[in-house]
């Protein structure tokens, strides 16, 4: 019998209602999900998190509990899910998908958009499909969502109610042959380090912009127009190329659901060419922000 770990951090699907609104509540998942468990003829362990969250208050301190959390018990089981919320669930799923290297198992994150206890909740459907890609032997970080299993690190929220509530529109459907060549490494990622992200739009007070990136920064990625393009304002690019010279790492994403950046093809991205900015290519701006991370937590920047 296979033996899955599922880690329950919070999020919508063990929700109970409060004066509030919904809140993660504790101890009501085990009986369900055992019982699903015990359907599939699975020996499911269920890891619940002490202080459960809503996705929304999530960031790297968490992606690395849960990736440790995995790394420390590898060897005891066959898979791993990850009960989560949606809102922040692609940056987890990505956290994983770089901070787990030779990941010979397969790592499930999952959620819902209804609570598992409320009627017609999707939660039953999408913890099943997680658990038998879990106990499939498929090796990688996957997102188990609306019927479809999803790359981990090329996965959007592009619903915030419907049950296909991700995407990865950028994958085509092919899952990359196993590259497992050694022992697991975890790397764990710097929460305090210095990066952020800026989504351009039109009307942004670009003085402001360029104002606000006096400070030294780690990295940055920057949500650029169409295949990579920057509004031609002198103030922003100095910013930018100062923030480069003193080793900022700057990636050019683009806000596109599809597709992707081409730096140099029209002249408005030529001056991120210029200073050194990496084209995202075709990766999520969830994907490029926690890679980044994980760059700066390798060569210790």
């Amino acid at each position: 019998m296979k033996r899955i770990l599922c880690l329950y951090t919070g999020g919508t699907i063990g929700c109970l209602p409060t004066e509030n609104g919904l809140a993660p509540a504790p101890g009501i998942l085990s009986t369900p999900l055992q019982a699903l468990a015990a359907g599939h003829a699975l020996e499911v362990t269920l890891q619940e998190y002490p202080q459960l969250l809503d996705s929304s208050s999530m960031g790297p301190a968490d992606w690395n509990r849960i990736g440790q959390d995995i790394a420390i018990q590898y060897d005891a089981f066959d898979g791993f899910v990850v009960l989560h919320g949606t809102d922040t669930l692609a940056y987890t799923a990505a956290a994983l998908s770089f901070q787990l290297e030779n990941l010979g198992k397969p790592v499930i994150v999952t959620g819902s958009q209804r609570p598992w206890l409320q009627d017609a909740s999707d939660a039953p459907a999408n913890v099943a499909l997680a658990l038998t890609a879990a106990a499939s032997g498929i090796a990688g970080v996957r997102v188990a969502f609306g019927g479809k299993l999803l790359p981990g690190n090329g996965v959007r929220k592009v619903d915030a109610d419907g049950d296909t509530a991700f995407d990865a529109p950028n994958w085509n459907g092919e899952w990359p042959a196993p590259r497992n060549s050694g022992d697991l490494r975890f790397t764990a990622i710097d929460p305090t380090s210095r990066v952020v992200g800026i989504k351009l739009y039109p009307g942004t007070s670009y003085d402001w912009l360029a104002q606000s990136l006096v400070e030294p920064l780690q990295g940055i990625v920057l949500e650029t127009y169409g295949s990579g393009n920057l509004p031609d304002h002198a103030g922003l690019i100095a910013a930018l190329e100062k923030q480069a010279a003193a080793g900022a790492i700057i990636v050019n994403c683009t806000q596109c659901l599809r597709g992707m950046v081409r730096q140099g093809r029209y002249a408005s991205s030529s001056a991120l060419a210029r200073i050194g900015a990496l084209p995202a290519e075709d990766m999520t701006p969830e994907a490029a922000l926690v890679k980044l991370y994980c760059m700066l937590a390798k060569t210790g920047a």
